[in-house]
């Protein structure tokens, strides 16, 4: 077997090499050594080695002690079965055959079963505290006060906050997280190791590894990010919500995914992005720019609109624009910036705003710029009855 073969290879791929599933179902003693040797020379392959593994194993409930014999007893039915249609090319009988073993595999079972949202890395809500939080690699944290905070990292061992470099001994970092958490009345700009540009708004979390894998660069976030992502389209780059996952080579767009909110959108700004539910082997569909995305989450629906791309974007420059919005979701809006509690009354879920609310001011300002334009009333320091 040729390692190289298997450095380009993706989740799918594995789960379609026949070598791969006979070591994964039998263990065997031939190909056992090479597996070994290729997981501890390529780290960055073992995430995908590990769920190609979990699909194939998938059907062991159903044949628990399948030996080599009968995997290529499949194999050979699959492969004779295709060939019994005459109107099936050669090719597309081979590539049927692997599809066909992929979906027997696991296809049907591991829908059922697994989805990746088990495996999202971010704790639900923001954490109490007025300080910002980074969490390196190697399991150190720092905390940093300042209401704007840049955040870059230079390299896989070298993060800089503001103006404090910290470095990390490379042997410690692998493919391990680093998590960024943002409380409400913060915000953070963010600049990745390959140029990658994120704003990151207020109660909000971003999870990235120091050092992106080979074939992909995989971020995780909750909350609301706006993107500009350094193009490289051998490596596409991922943002990963709990209920979406987008897919982009460089682009810039915005992500709005907070957990209380009862929606997750995402709107292109520029280039283009695919985007699904954040499940395996969802659909996705294509945006253009000037297009939203937005997942439903009492119904686990996707639709897709046109919008004006200024309400969603004008958070990054310190101001907020609205189109006949429920004066109830601005407010939420605000206390997240401003970290200070809004009161409504009864009847103000009924009224809507449009206009433009400069976040420079204070928010007694921003709220009598509110009042003014409409019949809403509220009141400050006083428990706050938007559930944030």
């Amino acid at each position: 077997m040729r390692e190289e073969k298997y450095l380009k290879y993706t989740t799918e791929d594995f789960v379609l090499d026949k070598a791969f599933s006979v070591w994964a179902l039998t263990a065997d003693r031939i190909n056992g050594p090479f597996w070994e040797k290729f997981i501890l020379a390529h780290p960055e392959k073992s995430d995908q080695i590990e769920n190609a593994k979990l699909i194939i194993k998938s059907l062991q409930p159903l044949e628990p002690e399948i030996t080599e014999q009968q995997l290529h007893k499949i194999l050979l039915n699959i492969k004779t079965r295709h060939k019994t249609k005459s109107l099936i090319s050669y090719h597309w009988d081979r590539y049927a055959a692997g599809i066909a073993l992929f979906i027997v595999l696991g296809g049907l079972i591991w829908l059922s079963l697994q989805t990746t949202k088990a495996r999202f890395p971010l704790e639900a809500g923001n954490e109490p505290s007025s300080k910002g939080k980074v969490i390196l690699a190697n399991g150190a944290t720092r905390e940093f006060d300042t209401e704007q905070t840049t955040i870059k990292q230079s390299s896989p061992g070298e993060l800089t906050i503001n103006n404090d470099t910290i470095t990390i001994q490379p042997e410690k970092i692998n493919l391990a997280m680093n998590r960024i958490i943002i409380p409400y009345g913060k915000r953070s700009d963010i600049i990745l190791a390959d140029g990658t540009h994120i704003w990151l708004n207020s109660g909000s979390q971003l999870s990235y590894p120091a050092r992106f894998k080979t074939d992909s660069r995989e971020v995780y976030l909750s909350g609301e990010a706006f993107f500009e992502v350094k193009s490289n389209p051998d490596k596409p780059f991922f943002v990963i919500t709990r209920d979406i996952k987008i897919r982009v080579t460089g682009t810039s767009f915005n992500v709005s995914s907070y957990d209380e909110d009862n929606t997750t959108q995402t709107v292109l700004v520029k280039g283009r992005i695919t985007a699904g539910k954040n499940k395996l082997f969802a659909k996705s569909m294509e945006l253009f720019p000037g297009e939203r995305l937005t997942y439903t989450k009492s119904n686990e629906t996707l639709s897709r609109d046109k919008v004006d791309v200024k309400l969603y974007d004008s958070w990054v420059n310190g101001y907020l624009i609205f189109d006949n919005v429920a004066i109830t979701d601005i407010y939420r809006k605000l206390e997240r910036y401003y970290n200070q509690p809004v009161a409504t009354v009864e009847g103000d879920e009924k009224i809507t705003f449009s206009g433009k609310l400069d976040l420079k001011n204070n928010i007694k300002d921003v709220l009598e710029n509110i009042s003014f334009a409409t019949s809403a009333k509220h009141e400050r320091n006083v428990p706050s009855t938007i559930k944030k």
